[in-house]
């Protein structure tokens, strides 16, 4: 496990496990990677994974030789802080990233935080990876700034094609999305795909993160009396929890985590009201469809963090690889000369292979990852691949 201290009463900053990158491991050079995540609250379950997949990608490139920049070889090191999901906290977590450690690569999880964090970033010559759903971040107007994950953009037109084909005869759908930029960009982007599709959508309502009396909201949600109940932005223990409450009051549809992203979180906290739970941003790690070093690094992540391997932990997984393709392919660690060289390159994904980046139809530039979609279902506690669907 990872050792960790204080840093005041609002930060915390996971440092180097034993066994792990440090500065005077055998390179030359070492290059900081800083991470600003939930490590409290409902998200932690993201941030904590998030730091140990940082950290778990460094081990693997400085075993295979680190990253060769003309005569030095660089490693990485994570320095990862709480930004407890609130732009607030990510604004103190930004400056302190970069103005006291110098980072010059952040990765920050959440819509919210990396709207904070990007106005810093881009001013101070920083690269950002961002596990964000918005369209607000994304752009020409950000050329230091990538994703790192499929967002509803990407997902939400496959799994409302998936549901619809699956249930046909379903007409109505009601959404929850937590209250914040995540939830309210998401609804923006999910709402006309379900009408397209033919649904109505009863109601669109919102929820404050921190929430943890869910019985009110479950017994709004089920005297509606719709066919599908989507709890899209809502983090994976409230989802469980709200699952449970729907299942208390006899829900007995379609339950849709549009954006979960793993299974754990919301299994501990629904328990069977989970069976049957279609998520469209998780990865089916424990059955056939996932390849050897997938399975590997899930178990691992079980026994030392307590879950299994979610979509944020394997967007930071994947930013150490982006940034090594980067620095190689630019022959430089500037984040400016890094940037200008990531839109040409293809990297190692933990999805398996490798992968490059597009998405200037959809965003005007050229700096989201293009990876395949998941449909998955939770059954009996365990994520099943339902349907797979490649870029194009």
């Amino acid at each position: 496990m990872p050792r960790f201290k204080s840093r005041g009463v609002w930060s915390v900053v996971y440092l180097m496990a034993a066994g792990t990158i440090s500065s005077h491991a055998a390179a030359d050079e070492t290059v900081k990677i800083g991470i600003s995540a939930a490590l409290s609250g409902s998200g932690a379950v993201w941030g904590k994974g998030m730091d140990w997949m940082c950290r778990k990608a460094a081990e693997e490139i400085k075993e295979a030789g680190g990253v060769r920049i003309r005569n030095l070889t660089y490693n990485f090191e994570c320095v990862t802080y709480d930004n407890k999901y609130s732009a607030a906290e990510a604004t103190k977590v930004a400056q302190t990233l970069l103005n006291r450690d110098q980072v010059k690569y952040i990765h920050v999880l959440g819509t919210a935080p990396v709207l904070a964090t990007q106005t810093l970033t881009e001013r101070q010559g920083a690269m950002l990876f961002m596990n964000s759903w918005g369209l607000s971040s994304k752009g020409p107007k950000f050329p230091l700034s990538f994703s790192v994950v499929n967002s509803p953009i990407e997902i939400m037109p496959e799994l409302v094609q998936y549901i619809k084909k699956t249930y046909p005869e379903a007409k109505t759908i009601a959404l929850l999305n937590a209250n914040d930029a995540s939830g309210r960009e998401g609804a923006g982007i999910s709402t006309p795909l379900w009408e397209k599709a033919g649904l109505k959508v009863v109601s669109s309502d919102l929820y404050e993160r921190g929430t943890t009396e869910f019985q009110p909201i479950a017994a709004r949600l089920v005297a509606q009396k719709v066919d599908i109940i989507d709890l899209a932005s809502v983090a994976p223990a409230d989802a469980g929890m709200l699952f449970k409450e729907l299942d208390v009051r006899g829900f007995k549809g379609v339950k849709i985590s549009d954006t979960g992203t793993g299974v754990d979180g919301t299994v501990t906290t629904g328990g069977a009201a989970t069976n049957g739970v279609y998520m469209a941003a998780a990865l089916a790690l424990d059955g056939p469809s996932a390849i050897e070093h997938q399975r590997k690094l899930n178990e691992e992540a079980r026994a030392v963090i307590g879950m299994g391997l979610a979509t944020p932990h394997i967007g930071a997984y994947d930013t150490v690889y982006m940034i090594k393709a980067g620095m190689e392919k630019a022959q430089s660690i500037d984040p400016r000369k890094v940037a200008a060289a990531l839109p040409s390159v293809s990297f190692n994904t933990f999805y398996g292979g490798k992968a490059g980046f597009g998405g200037k139809d959809i965003y005007g530039s050229v700096q989201q990852p293009i990876l395949p979609v998941f449909i998955t279902q939770i059954e009996n506690g365990k994520v099943l691949l339902k349907s797979r669907i490649d870029p194009k």
